[in-house]
């Protein structure tokens, strides 16, 4: 009986040792056939041409916004540059307007007006300069004028002078004295000029030529001979047209 349990021990014995063996040969195997594998691999991509460089990756500014932005010790790094503009010059005031003193329609019609209420009247077409204003066009009723490219339309009645002229301020400071000879006055008519007021004669507008302009508020009749000068009153298609004219004796 021991006799063959040992036999039985010692099959049992070969056969662990074959089937180790046999396990062992094909682990060699395997190993043999892996490693040929890879060391294919690794000879087909020596083959293979190096993969290309790639260039460095551009820097870009925007990517650092925020560092620009939010650096608390910098107030200068914000990137919103706020220019300041001056602010518009303050347009000039206006300057005082022209004083009107009369027109005249009898050919080229004229508008006679002076920079001063007391200064020299002068007479003035469309287009003349005026002091800084530019003479536009007038009528019976208003006058306009350019100042700066600007339109200044004004009445008449606005354009008058409201103080009073240097011959009433005269007549006006000698009102308690002795009055001064009155001129001597002359009318064609029949009947003597009753008047109030003494005819006055305004400025030269005639170039020359014996014709002066009359004065607003002079009531006199036309005929009137005042200082070797006739009034003369014409109506015509614009109103109508005062003068007086040098008479030739």
């Amino acid at each position: 009986m021991n006799r063959k349990l040992i036999l039985l021990n010692l099959v049992l014995l070969a056969i662990a040792g074959w089937l180790g063996w046999l396990l062992h040969a094909r682990w060699l195997e395997a190993e043999a056939q892996e490693r040929a594998i890879f060391q294919q691999a690794a000879r087909a991509k020596a083959l293979l041409p190096p993969p290309p460089l790639q260039p460095p990756r551009v820097v870009l500014s925007a990517e650092y916004i925020d560092v620009a932005q939010k650096t608390l010790f910098a107030k200068d790094r914000n990137p919103n540059v706020v220019i300041e503009t001056p602010p518009p010059k303050p347009e000039p005031p206006m300057p005082a307007l022209p004083f009107y003193f009369g027109q005249m329609t009898f050919g080229d019609p004229i508008v006679l007006m002076s920079v001063t209420s007391n200064g020299e009247q002068k007479s003035y077409h469309t287009g003349d300069k005026i002091g800084p204003f530019q003479l536009v066009t007038f009528d019976r009723e208003k006058i306009t004028l350019e100042w700066n490219g600007k339109t200044v339309e004004r009445k008449l009645a606005e354009l008058a002078p409201k103080e009073p002229t240097p011959a009433q301020q005269q007549a006006a400071g000698v009102r308690g004295s002795t009055p001064p000879p009155a001129p001597t006055v002359k009318a064609l008519a029949s009947s003597p000029v009753v008047d109030d007021k003494q005819p006055q004669i305004g400025i030269d507008v005639g170039g020359g030529s014996g014709l002066r302009a009359c004065i607003k508020g002079d009531n006199s009749p036309n005929g009137t001979e005042l200082n070797g000068y006739r009034k003369v009153v014409n109506q015509g298609l614009m109103g109508e047209a005062c003068f007086w004219e040098k008479v030739n004796k």
